[in-house]
């Protein structure tokens, strides 16, 4: 008995280590799909505080869905699949008052009304 508590206590960490770079992973193609759509759906705003906003604020079944996206093939199909999910998340309102705090007035003004309207 002692062998196999030893045994599930020492796995343990290797499971949680291994879901940790899952996540991880999940989260990084994720990120590029929502880069890659960004860049083609809103020229002049900068990629990079509108994706941390988008995946902060994604759920773990729209993170799979952007993850899966990022392997679509080219940039445009990438971005083509991605984008309704990209929308999606960016219109919640705790999206859209990070996207207030990490854009500056006109770089909010260019993507005002392509994905986070009403403001």
């Amino acid at each position: 008995m002692r062998a196999t508590s030893l045994l599930l206590f020492m796995a343990l960490p290797a499971c949680v280590a291994g879901e940790a770079v899952m996540q991880e992973t999940t989260r990084s193609l994720a990120r590029s799909a929502v880069d890659t759509a960004a860049e083609r759906y809103l020229p002049g705003v900068p990629v990079k505080p509108y994706s941390d906003c988008v995946i902060d604020n994604a759920s773990t079944s729209e993170l799979l869905a952007l993850a899966q996206a990022a392997g679509a093939g080219s940039a445009q199909e990438v971005a083509n699949r991605a984008w309704p999910t990209v929308r999606t998340v960016a219109q919640r309102p705790k999206a859209a008052q990070c996207l207030v705090r990490a854009l500056s007035g006109g770089q909010l003004r260019a993507a005002q009304g392509l994905v986070i309207g009403g403001f």
